[in-house]
């Protein structure tokens, strides 16, 4: 189906299941990771790996490098890929500053090659169908967006929890509002480090009174990914721990004129069930197949990262973090 050629870099825990889906459209070439135990899983054949990442960078056989390594090495290993003449795709987050997204951005342009981020929820059925009840004025004008993005999970050393998290929450929200905010509000918890925080809540406002309210938190004892945009006429709520049936809902209630509220029965929105990551995987693909612009491109990644820059500088103020911290 796809005639180019992939390396990857990274074979993690994330990094597996992307291998898995580059893997089933048989367009791998060559896998790096810098942790040998982390090839040594029965997808991999061993004419696929090597030990020196130069390998990938200087292959002639390879078109693009996939990179899924710890957040802190993209910035180098995305411009180290550029620079020979590669197409990226880079897991969420791009890179864990506004100065190395402008310095990417900068050699994207330069080689014109295509730069294709992970923020996986644009590819989700359910958030495309959210977005476009949304278009069609299912609930009217917007008011409160809410997303909480909370789990026990992997408690990271180079990044907080609002690199690790935050990035797919920021996407959805930006690609609604269409606009940045015009200020935030931000409360951190910090439990296992002074520098990294492991739980967050940001509001953003927007103009015409639309606020977004961010939670993120990985040291929560229970798991909850749910993306909720509250209208004058209603509500929408993708929820994706629910099974496909029940991931999106239409919550037809809504305060009238007099500030009261005016139940109705929830609906549940047909979703078509495919999984997001290979809808992503596929996408990228055919972009660097065809040459066509992803959704979610180095301009969509600039987006993100300035208001995670918005964000982390409110940090820094109201915590007295002067060093800075990702």
């Amino acid at each position: 189906m796809f005639k180019k050629k992939v390396g990857m870099i990274g074979l993690g825990s994330w990094g597996k299941n992307i291998y898995r889906n580059l893997n089933y459209f048989d367009v791998v070439e060559l896998v790096y990771d810098n942790d040998f135990n982390n090839l040594n899983f029965n997808l991999i054949k061993n004419s696929k790996i090597t030990r020196n990442i130069d390998d990938i960078f200087l292959s002639k056989t390879v078109d693009s490098i996939v990179i899924a390594s710890p957040a802190i090495t993209h910035k180098d290993y995305i411009i180290k890929s550029l620079k020979n003449n590669k197409n990226v795709f880079v897991e969420k987050p791009l890179c864990l500053t506004l100065k190395e997204a402008r310095e990417i951005e900068k050699v994207s342009k330069e080689v014109n090659k295509i730069i294709f981020i992970g923020h996986l929820l644009q590819y989700h059925n359910a958030f495309k169908e959210l977005k476009q009840n949304i278009k069609l004025g299912k609930i009217g004008d917007l008011y409160v967006i809410k997303a909480n993005r909370l789990n026990f999970g992997a408690v990271r050393k180079f990044e907080s929890v609002l690199y690790d998290l935050a990035s797919h929450d920021l996407s959805m929200i930006l690609s609604i509002t269409g606009k940045y905010p015009i200020k935030t509000d931000v409360n951190a918890v910090f439990k296992n480090s002074q520098k990294i925080p492991d739980y967050i809540n940001v509001i953003l406002y927007f103009e015409k009174n639309l606020v977004a309210i961010l939670n993120v938190d990985w040291i929560s004892p229970y798991k909850e990914h749910r993306f909720s945009v509250f209208g004058s006429k209603g509500s929408l709520i993708f929820d994706d721990t629910k099974d496909w049936k029940n991931k999106l809902i239409f919550n037809p209630s809504y305060l009238n004129e007099k500030n009261e509220v005016v139940y109705k029965p929830n609906i549940s929105i047909e979703v078509q069930e495919e999984e997001p990551l290979k809808k992503e995987i596929e996408s990228f693909l055919k972009c660097i197949e065809y040459g066509s612009t992803p959704i979610t491109n180095i301009k969509e990644g600039i987006k993100v990262q300035i208001v995670l820059n918005m964000i982390e500088n409110k940090l820094i103020s109201k915590y007295g973090l002067n060093n800075g911290f990702y």
